[in-house]
């Protein structure tokens, strides 16, 4: 597999992160208040890169916003390198800088590649919302990092 690497975003990187942002074939991503929030993890240090022998091909977001655990809001890889095995490199490198015990994420019950990846990278179903996307309920997953320290 190649080199795949994170590396924390700076504000220079928001055109990239909203053009990636962009690129998702749904209308709901391209609100205003989707930038907004990605300066906002951007300006908070929750934004990273995704590198594949050193290019960039996407972003995620990840905090701690969840219950204190590690959170992976939003990942979005170019749709040339999906499939392939990188958005679970990326959970997996997200896992061994988690300063939490658990890291969780979510996605629609539509989103049935996600799923497979999950469960693929030792994600686990934790369960599922209903009412946040009308007909297509939010799943839940977690995965133990083994790290013992805990964020305060």
């Amino acid at each position: 597999m190649k080199n795949i690497s994170l590396r924390k975003a700076t504000i220079e990187d928001k055109a990239l992160v909203v053009d990636f942002d962009y690129s998702l074939d749904v209308v709901e991503h391209i609100e205003l208040k989707r930038e907004e929030k990605i300066t906002k993890a951007i300006l908070c240090e929750e934004c990273f890169i995704i590198l594949v022998d050193n290019r960039e091909i996407g972003f995620v977001i990840f905090d701690y916003r969840f219950f204190d655990q590690g959170w992976v809001g939003l990942i979005v890889i170019d749709e040339e390198y999906r499939g392939k095995g990188i958005g679970g490199k990326t959970f997996d490198l997200i896992c061994k800088q988690c300063k939490a015990n658990k890291v969780f994420t979510s996605t629609n019950s539509s989103n049935i590649p996600m799923q497979k990846a999950l469960t693929k990278v030792g994600f686990s179903f934790a369960g599922k919302i209903n009412g946040l996307d009308d007909g297509d309920p939010e799943l839940f997953y977690y995965k133990k990092t083994n790290n013992r320290e805990t964020k305060s």
